[in-house]
């Protein structure tokens, strides 16, 4: 039975981020500034604060669980694309491994959907809070987090489009050898192999003939694009830990 690596990964929020730093300048040179990275995003503990805040307090975890849950399987997802060898899987191995992966993603998708639902009861929240600072501090809170879960689940939801988009030139490719195959009159084909346009779209830079790309590669350019998008959301995490604090404690 096939089964996908089981790579589990560190919570971010176990690793301390260091400061921003900045090197003296040498030669005349103008110094350099290494930045920070984001605040990594945890769970809210518990506080003590007046019986206002709780339900504040239980919202916000609502959103940052199913955020947290959302970055652990899409590392899980872009770990597999990289480390899996699609290459030696028959094909049969290689569409369960596939449609393992787009369950995992299905499952970003909904878990962004169900953290998004708590986001909107933290900004009706902040609509009525009395104190104008804490309303900012709570809707910043909230817009960050609900920006995060929404690139979460814009990511899986252009993985599962891809995935779409590679099977549908794969079986248009077999379509074609067929139809060669019981056809005795000659087929003018494509030069340029399905395999080889873009999953953005647009013709291959060169028209020669290549050889197609391995799957392999197809779906290691796929964990590439979701590592890509991994930047934007640890960014919108951030925004949200440096908030969370002042937007959930207080009351």
């Amino acid at each position: 039975m096939l089964m996908l690596l089981p790579i589990v990964f560190a919570l971010a929020a176990n690793e301390p981020a260091p400061a921003a730093s900045s090197a003296p300048a040498t030669n005349g040179a103008p110094a350099t500034t290494t930045a920070a990275r984001p605040t990594p995003l945890t769970e809210i503990g518990r506080v003590r604060a007046l019986p206002a805040c709780v339900p504040i307090v239980a919202h916000a975890n609502g959103a940052i669980t199913q955020a947290l849950d959302n970055d652990r399987t899409l590392g899980i997802i872009s770990a597999n694309l990289h480390h899996t060898d699609f290459d030696k899987l028959n094909s049969l191995q290689r569409r369960n491994a596939i449609e393992a992966l787009l369950r995992q993603a299905e499952a970003v998708r909904v878990a962004s959907s169900a953290g998004d639902a708590e986001v909107k009861k933290l900004r009706a929240l902040a609509k009525v809070s009395p104190d104008p600072k804490r309303q900012e501090e709570l809707k910043t809170f909230a817009d960050a987090l609900g920006g995060a879960l929404y690139r979460q689940k814009k990511a899986a939801v252009e993985f599962m489009r891809d995935i779409a988009i590679m099977r549908g030139r794969e079986d248009s490719a077999e379509a074609h050898d067929m139809m060669n195959a019981n056809n005795p009159h000659p087929i003018v084909k494509d030069p340029i192999p399905v395999a080889q346009v873009p999953l953005t779209g647009g013709p291959a830079a060169s028209v020669l003939p290549v050889p197609p790309l391995t799957y392999n590669k197809q779906l290691q350019y796929l964990g590439d694009t979701l590592d890509g998008l991994n930047a934007g959301i640890q960014t919108d995490e951030g925004i949200a830990a440096d908030h969370s604090i002042a937007a959930t404690s207080g009351c």
